[in-house]
């Protein structure tokens, strides 16, 4: 995002005077990633299985999924997004017209991809430049109305909650209806403090404070409500979308692991209206050597010296929020969720501690 794409209404927000609430340095702000952190993400991972053995069948190559190390080598890369692993995935397949090493596949496209380039964008550009089908599946993989994958992931995703959602008739019957309803599994059990916000790549609806409109799936309020946490702010995609469509750009070049993404949750949390809060970080982020020097929006300067505490699954997701944090002068605090796998190791570089489960993460970080 440059000076060009930064609206009026944004840089109205940039310069408008507030009431500014104190806040003290030992003032603490709590981020918590969605999937593999507050809840067991099964009908996501069970969704991109079925979405590439949908294709790989018509292929007529059988069945050929990824495995659950395969997925998980994904995430513990950076791609967390089915809506980037699946068709990478599938475009694999074609090029290849056999199964192939997933997670060889996730290694090299994260190792290649550039700030501000989503993962598909990434393997089309090092891979698949051949064919205007790779361009379909890779550079417009979050069009539902371009990207056949995504219609087929997000009906296995959504199941009923499809036609609502976007408009769009079924091209299928799955069987099982939402997949994220039938497998996810709730993970956390303990309350969470005050000064609390959800912090997730999910598709969402728009900001709470924004009428609904069409296009936007719910996935991250269907989580929130499944982990009793419906009440918290919530900063999911649906609302960087919004964003997009106010200020420029694209709504997947705002998500995590970039800063505006955390500096909005960070706002939301902190008790700012969700739409403002993204305005704020949208603006924050294209200044960001005045926020070096001090030169806070008058809202954000309410935040200096705050603690963050981000809990995470993803390393690179710590990343960002860290980034966010010393914007603002803030402290943060990476606390990484993994009992094992690929991710562990990643985590365990990157973050301050590691705990098997939020539960731990809460007893373990949480003064009483």
């Amino acid at each position: 995002m440059n000076n060009e794409t930064m609206n009026n209404e944004t840089m109205k927000l940039w310069e408008m005077e507030t009431t500014v609430v104190s806040l003290s340095a030992q003032s603490a702000i709590y981020l918590f990633d969605m999937d593999a952190v507050l809840l067991h993400p099964g009908g996501y991972r069970v969704a991109l299985m079925a979405t590439v053995n949908f294709f790989s069948r018509e292929m007529g190559l059988g069945e050929c999924a990824p495995t659950l190390h395969e997925i998980e080598v994904f995430e513990s890369v950076g791609i967390t997004s089915e809506w980037d692993s699946a068709p990478m995935c599938i475009a694999a397949l074609m090029l290849n017209g056999k199964r192939v090493d997933y997670a060889e596949l996730a290694r090299r496209v994260s190792a290649e991809t550039k700030s501000g380039e989503c993962p598909a964008e990434a393997a089309y550009r090092v891979f698949f430049q051949t064919s205007e089908v790779y361009e379909d599946l890779l550079l417009h993989s979050r069009d539902i109305h371009r990207s056949r994958v995504l219609q087929v992931f997000q009906q296995f995703t959504l199941g009923d909650h499809y036609e609502s959602t976007y408009g769009l008739k079924r091209t299928f019957e799955n069987g099982h209806g939402s997949l994220l309803l039938k497998h996810d599994r709730k993970a956390i059990t303990s309350p969470v403090p005050e000064r609390s916000a959800i912090y997730t790549a999910r598709p969402s609806k728009p900001p709470r404070d924004v009428p609904m409109q069409i296009g936007y799936a719910p996935e991250a309020e269907l989580g929130a409500e499944l982990v009793g946490l419906s009440h918290l702010p919530l900063i999911g995609f649906g609302r960087l979308q919004l964003l997009a469509e106010k200020v420029g750009g694209q709504g997947e070049h705002y998500i995590k692991p970039s800063p505006v993404h955390a500096l909005a949750a960070i706002g939301a949390a902190f008790g700012f209206p969700e739409s403002e809060s993204l305005l704020m970080a949208a603006s924050g982020c294209l200044r960001a050597e005045a926020w070096a020097r001090g030169e806070l929006n008058t809202r954000f300067e309410s935040l200096r010296g705050v603690r963050v505490t981000v809990f995470e699954d993803s390393a690179t997701s710590i990343q960002g929020v860290r980034q966010a944090v010393n914007l603002i002068g803030g402290q943060c605090v990476g606390i990484g969720i993994s009992s094992g796998g690929p991710k562990l190791e990643r985590l365990e570089k990157i973050s301050d501690r590691v705990y098997p489960s939020i539960d731990a993460a809460l007893q373990g970080e949480i003064d009483e």
